[in-house]
């Protein structure tokens, strides 16, 4: 009975994230506090009557966004003068722009993710506790941001404490739900594994399958070189035909070269997505079903490499640290047996 609950929570929870994700992409609920001189006079509206403090709803990322280009439009617009044209305005609008782009995207993100977890966990693929587990983690970030909000209406606003207590209470309640789903979504399925696509998991782990082999015998000194230089050749000429082109690219033309990038993202996706239909595709669902398994692995994929790069980027961040501190700690031990070091004479 504990599974079957569990299972049926585990089902829900991809469509509450899914509905967050599409409402604060059209529209978002914001706190608005009339003790904030700061704030009120922007929100003043025709009459000069200061609104309620309270829960208000504002439009989406996207209507910000709009709203965010239209402002920069028209601060760059040629007619104005250039001393109207303030240049930390316009770069701090820019940082703001971007940032709502990457808030729509993991929006975006986030819906899709929702549905491939429900997809995965429903036809029960392999991979399904990874995505999973992802989506709760999300969904516990969520909760930690809107917290603080929260809490600071119910500090500011007595008056409705009565209302917004309960709603802290449930998303308490949700952080640690999603922590134990979290530890738990592995095991969900004990009696009927999860076994669908199993054989894409074969494939990624059989490190055999994707070796070269040992070194062969007949290899000399000179083959090796020979390959050295010619991996430098391919690389340099990858390089002035690919790269550079690329790069020429994408800083004089930027939106063609995010048309072009997203192009070859999908491209590179339904290459991908094929394959995986063709190795690992279940006899007992249905073409469309099938598909949506296909694109939540390659999902999962993404997810798993985004993972290793950052793990990477922190190993070697922590690795310099660590190699700074050590050098500066060495060269103070060497100033104070050396100080001749510090005063710049000769040893």
């Amino acid at each position: 009975m504990k599974s079957r609950s569990q299972l049926i929570i585990a089902y829900i929870i991809p469509f509450l994230l899914l509905l967050v994700s599409v409402f604060q992409l059209f529209l978002q609920p914001t706190f608005l506090d009339a003790n904030d001189t700061s704030t009120m006079e922007a929100l003043l509206d025709g009459t000069g009557k200061e609104p309620a403090s309270g829960f208000y709803f504002q439009g989406g990322a996207i209507s910000q966004l709009f709203l965010t280009q239209k402002i920069i439009a028209e601060i760059n617009d040629p007619s104005l003068p250039t001393d109207s044209q303030p240049e930390e305005t316009k770069d701090r609008l820019g940082r703001v722009l971007l940032g709502q782009k990457i808030q729509i995207f993991f929006y975006i993100f986030l819906a899709v993710l929702s549905f491939t977890s429900f997809i995965s966990l429903y036809y029960r693929a392999f991979f399904y506790a990874f995505l999973n587990r992802i989506l709760y983690f999300f969904g516990i970030i969520y909760a930690l941001t809107a917290l603080p909000t929260l809490v600071g209406a119910t500090v500011r606003t007595p008056d409705s404490v009565a209302w917004i207590l309960p709603i802290v209470v449930f998303f308490l309640g949700w952080i640690i739900g999603m922590i134990y789903l979290m530890v738990s979504i592995g095991s969900i399925f004990k009696k009927d594994p999860a076994e669908r696509f199993s054989a894409l998991q074969n494939l990624r782990e059989d490190e055999a399958e994707f070796r070269t082999g040992k070194k062969a015998d007949s290899e000399t000194f000179w083959t090796s070189v020979w390959h050295f230089f010619g991996i430098l050749a391919l690389g340099t000429l990858i390089g002035d035909l690919i790269y550079i082109p690329l790069f020429v690219l994408q800083k004089n033309y930027s939106e063609q070269f995010g048309i072009l990038l997203i192009l070859a993202i999908i491209l590179l996706s339904a290459f991908y997505i094929r394959n995986y239909l063709k190795f690992g595709k279940s006899s007992e669902l249905g073409k469309y079903q099938n598909l949506a398994l296909a694109f939540g692995y390659l999902q999962a994929r993404f997810i798993r490499i985004i993972l290793y790069i950052n793990i990477i980027l922190v190993i070697v961040f922590v690795f310099v640290v660590v190699l700074i501190v050590w050098l500066n700690s060495n060269f103070g031990i060497l100033k104070s047996l050396f100080p001749s070091i510090d005063s710049g004479q000769n040893l």
